[in-house]
């Protein structure tokens, strides 16, 4: 997180004059926060009553009934002992504020650590993860959601066709030929994947409320307990086994520095998947034992809508180029694919 200071970055145009909408008292310095989303900027308030943290949501999660979701949904979790900071009340006593630029909405900072890859750290979330989906089950909403899931979606397909023209704007010297391999060997596998979790039943299952992006950067510490779980603007309704198995992957993966893709390992980590699972199993529900058959091949779409969504839209994936990150998707999920017949067995063994 940013230091105390003077401010290092200048806040996003419309931030700024956002912030008149709220009472934080007298604003000792504001900065922007680098990181998260580029298309949500945020800012930093140091202020006579905190120190706060002001976003713009994402053109496509900002429409009202959204908002109104999200922040229910935050408020239900507070309520059932969840870590999470709720949003602060402007002037005007609203948790969200429209203006010209966009929908602004502020949040006390959680005081924490990012993510070191600790299996305790790992336990702790899936805790959290359990605790959520539970508070989940108490809200209501007779609204209409608009929020994608990455199971069986065509966006994933679309954006996997268009990715090669997207990447070689970026980047004219790619190996076009690797690129679209990689595209084609993914889509075959994402259809593969998906057939596989309908096969198995998934159209019968109900659904809830989830979070709908619970991954490590969106979860805070204080040494191994989570500190806090912040940016809800995924929430969506849909079964609860598609946001475990996302999040699985997510604090089981391995990586490395940007630099050296090509040396990231494929498998996930045996000690957080353990530790995740029986975090998960301390408060979640007992029948997702029975889905787990479901859970490698949800891992799967995950794994591929991640990584391909943001290329086909940057051209990169952050700093790391198109190629590289294709070819180590393709090997996670090939690995997933493998082994995914062990993984339902340690699934039953550390969700029971």
């Amino acid at each position: 997180m940013p230091s105390d200071g003077s401010p290092q970055h200048e806040p996003a145009e419309g931030l700024v004059e956002a912030l008149a909408r709220w009472d934080l008292g007298r604003v000792a310095w504001c900065e922007a926060m680098t990181g998260g989303s580029r298309s949500s900027p945020k800012m930093m308030v140091q202020a006579e009553k905190g120190r706060f943290v002001l976003k713009r949501r994402a053109m496509g999660r900002d429409e009202d009934e959204r908002v109104a979701f999200a922040h229910a949904f935050i408020a239900v979790a507070a309520a059932a002992g969840v870590a999470v900071p709720l949003p602060v009340l402007s002037r005007e006593a609203r948790t969200w504020e429209s203006m010209q630029g966009g929908v602004y909405e502020i949040f006390p900072l959680v005081e924490g650590v990012r993510w070191t890859r600790t299996p305790m750290q790992a336990k702790s979330a899936g805790d959290s993860l359990a605790l959520l989906n539970a508070a989940a089950l108490q809200m209501q909403w007779h609204g209409h959601v608009r929020a994608a899931s990455f199971h069986g979606s065509l966006t994933v397909l679309a954006a996997l066709q268009r990715l090669p023209k997207v990447v070689r704007a970026v980047d004219p010297m790619v190996d076009m030929r690797a690129i679209s391999q990689s595209c084609e060997s993914l889509a075959a596998l994402y259809r593969e994947a998906s057939e596989q979790v309908e096969d198995l039943g998934y159209s019968a299952l109900d659904s809830q409320v989830v979070h709908g992006d619970f991954h490590p950067g969106n979860v805070l510490f204080h040494g191994d307990q989570v500190a806090g779980v912040i940016d809800f603007d995924a929430a969506r309704i849909e079964p609860a086994v598609v946001d475990f198995a996302n999040a699985l992957l997510q604090f089981t993966s391995r990586g490395g520095g940007s630099s050296a893709v090509a040396c990231w390992p494929a498998e996930l980590s045996a000690d957080r998947f353990a530790a995740f699972c029986q975090g998960f199993s301390c408060h979640g529900d007992a029948s997702m034992i029975a889905l787990v058959e479901m859970v490698p091949a949800l891992m799967m779409e995950a794994c591929i809508a991640e990584t391909t969504l943001p290329i086909a839209k940057h051209g990169a994936f952050g700093s790391v180029r198109a190629v590289d990150m294709l070819a180590f998707a393709l090997r996670k999920v090939a690995w997933i694919r493998e082994h995914a017949k062990n993984l339902h067995r340690r699934l039953r063994s550390s969700l029971a």
